[in-house]
């Protein structure tokens, strides 16, 4: 049976240094010896703290133990959400980045000497298990012994973390909606307009514009930054299926102790590796898709290293860096034919616009009230739509909300007294059919859209707060342990 969901972020058992006590014992180890000890400890143990390091937050390294509570909170909030089923849902990904949320919240929480209590907690207990209205002790009991594998001591500590981050966000995310937004939204789903619309087209009118190279050159100095490349790295790598790694890890983290490159690595452990082309910052991985972490570290360490070992999705990644590129703007002739392409696209908008600026002026000057006088004075094609909804693609025009937006404030036969810029030409648009909402169905599912909003604006509130906590707590983390 599945547990409502808890929303729940954040938490963290910070690590506390205590300093050696040194008995004075006689002068010479005071001055002499004892010192070395200390110093040789100090490093011993700092240099061990930054192998395992995962993280920083205000000079403090965070270690993969002291992380892993965190790790482990968040994996008991997608336990209770989704029951044992929870790794086919939630990615490793998702689980450090709810693990690292949790951290954050709870620094603001001790911060704030923001606290739950004792009453809080069996409230919420209460909540969770009482599916009748009635708390239900054995199934609480169940639940912790066979879904969490945690004594109850365990769970309501790790609870009362769990609703102490929600103090957090209750404190800091407050969201009002207006009225007018909920009609706003409701209308975006439910209206449905029709158009009618005359384009100047980029293809039809592509002959008539013709550029010379000294002009193709001017342009290309003008804007070299365009022409910019992005610093390039490739890699050889080795993607591990989940369910694969945990048959060789152990191998596989002794094999890298003493290999230097994949393609013997991948000899040791009996796995084929891969080999990239050149990749930017953006670029997806063939065979795991898009992986910025794993990119993100791929620039950051020498070129024929080894990476850790990382997570992605549905598995785990290791590879080497094998060649790299520096950011660049090519010469003159190596982009000259993209250049002239450029520059014939930038010409053939303004041509475009400017005659369809022309047009829109004819049509108040003249009071044009159909637009289909205006397409054959000029001898364009004129078009309907079927009708459409706000979000929806347009038929034979193409998505932009800007247009949309015009379309669905405007009125019934209204020509829209501007051009719209889009991917096949500039567009000159006449309002053919829009349609008024049911009021009475408005009034029945005017809460819903009220929540859909609420929703909306607390994760963003809630991303721009995480932000904030990140800065405040000058939060660094690594994409491996620092070395």
């Amino acid at each position: 049976m599945k547990l409502p969901p808890l929303q729940a972020i954040i938490f963290s058992m910070l690590l506390k240094l205590k300093r050696k006590q040194i008995k004075q014992v006689i002068w010479i180890l005071i001055f002499f010896i004892i010192p070395a000890f200390i110093l040789w400890g100090s490093i011993t143990y700092l240099t061990t703290r930054r192998k395992t390091a995962v993280g920083q937050s205000k000079g403090h390294l965070i270690t993969a133990q002291e992380f892993s509570s965190y790790v482990e909170l968040a994996k008991i909030l997608y336990l209770l959400n989704y029951g044992y089923s929870y790794p086919t849902k939630v990615n490793p990904q998702q689980i450090e980045s709810q693990a690292w949320q949790f951290y954050l919240l709870l620094e603001k929480a001790k911060k704030d000497k923001i606290f739950v209590s004792d009453e809080e907690v069996i409230q919420k207990i209460k909540e969770i298990f009482s599916p009748r209205g009635k708390f239900d002790k054995d199934w609480y009991f169940r639940v912790l012994k066979f879904r969490l594998h945690m004594n109850p001591r365990v769970f309501e500590e790790s609870l009362r973390r769990i609703l102490t981050t929600e103090k957090v966000w209750d404190k800091y995310i407050k969201v009002e909606v207006k009225d007018e937004e909920v009609l706003d939204l409701y209308k975006k789903d439910n209206q449905k307009a029709k158009i009618g619309y005359i384009l100047i087209s980029y293809e039809k009118i592509e002959k008539e514009i013709e550029v010379n190279e000294e002009e193709v050159k001017k342009f290309y100095e003008e804007n070299k930054e365009v022409f910019k490349e992005e610093p390039k790295v490739k890699i050889r790598y080795l993607f591990i299926p989940q369910q694969e790694y945990s048959k060789i890890k152990e191998k596989l983290r002794k094999e890298l102790k003493n290999t230097q490159d994949i393609a013997t690595l991948s000899k040791k452990i009996n796995l084929p590796y891969k080999e990239t082309k050149l990749l930017t910052a953006s670029s997806p991985i063939e065979g795991i898709g898009w992986a910025p972490q794993v990119l993100k570290t791929a620039f950051s360490i020498p070129k024929n290293s080894l990476s850790k070992i990382l997570a992605v999705n549905n598995g785990f990644i290791i590879f080497e860096k094998i060649d790299e590129e520096s950011a660049r703007i090519p010469a003159f002739e190596e982009v000259k034919d993209k250049a002239k392409k450029l520059l014939k696209e930038k010409k053939q908008q303004e041509y475009a616009k400017e005659l369809g600026e022309k047009i829109i002026k004819e049509i108040e000057e003249k009071k044009i009230s159909d637009l289909k006088v205006i397409a054959k004075n000029y001898n364009l094609e004129y078009k309907e739509t079927k009708p459409f909804k706000y979000h929806d693609y347009i038929e034979g025009v193409g998505l932009s909300k800007d247009l949309a937006e015009a379309i669905f404030k405007g009125k019934k036969g209204e020509i829209i007294p501007k051009t719209f810029l889009l991917s096949k030409g500039c567009y000159i648009i006449q309002i053919k059919q829009i349609t008024e909402i049911d009021k009475k169905k408005f009034e029945e599912e005017k809460q819903k859209y009220r929540e859909k909003i609420i929703a909306q604006k607390e994760f963003i509130q809630r991303l721009k707060f995480l932000s904030q906590l990140e800065d405040e707590f000058d939060l660094k983390i690594y994409s491996k342990p620092q070395q």
